[in-house]
């Protein structure tokens, strides 16, 4: 199969220290002035569908493509019923896509069979905001926040009562770094925009955590 992979310089790195070692595609800064030849590849993989508009729907391809599909669900990218034949979302975020299982939906299952053919080690799951695992661990981090704002405490001290205390892998801090705290907080504003903010709170300091550094 050739692999395409599309995406800004951090996301391609990110997919290369993870799946991407397995799927080894070529790789496609976006945006770019040149074209990478549509028509050439089997699997067109956009890191960043989720964020700004994707190429998929302008490009004539017969591929398959694996949209990112984390801050929106695949049912809100898709310009048309039609693409859902041709497409499936993934949670492609850094830290998810360095671990060897794909996390994925379809709203086909014409799509589905085609993209597993490709890609065994996935799992389907519900194509909802965050899908699971991202929506999961986006709470723990949030909540961890809220507690941090509630007694008054430092995030050294969350993240030594998490690391002793769960045994969780990683702390709070080395977790929210590793996914991108700005991913972290947009994807729970688009949980708060689904289901609203009394359902949803967020962590006011995640406001500074989310900002460049």
């Amino acid at each position: 199969m050739r692999v395409l992979a599309i995406g800004s310089s951090a996301r391609l790195q990110a997919l290369m220290r993870g799946i991407g070692q397995r799927w080894q595609p070529d790789l496609w800064e976006y945006p770019s002035k040149t074209s990478p030849g549509w028509k050439y590849y089997d699997i067109i993989v956009d890191l960043e569908a989720d964020e700004r508009p994707s190429p998929a729907f302008s490009a004539y391809s017969s591929a398959l493509w694996v949209l990112s599909a984390v801050k929106k669900p695949l049912h809100q990218l898709l310009l048309s019923p039609a693409w859902a034949l041709r497409c499936v979302g993934a949670n492609l975020l850094p830290l998810f896509c360095e671990r060897p299982l794909v996390e994925a939906c379809a709203l086909s299952d014409a799509a589905w069979e085609r993209f597993q053919q490709w890609e065994p080690q996935s799992v389907r799951v519900p194509d909802r905001v965050g899908l699971v695992s991202a929506r999961i661990l986006c709470l723990i981090l949030n909540e961890a926040l809220l507690l941090k704002e509630e007694a008054q405490l430092s995030l050294e001290t969350i993240d030594v009562a998490v690391k002793l205390g769960l045994n969780y892998p990683y702390t709070i801090s080395e977790w929210g770094r590793a996914v991108g705290w700005r991913h972290v907080k947009e994807i729970l504003l688009a949980l708060q925009a689904e289901y609203g903010a009394d359902v949803y709170p967020i962590a006011s300091s995640l406001e500074n955590l989310s900002l460049p550094s």
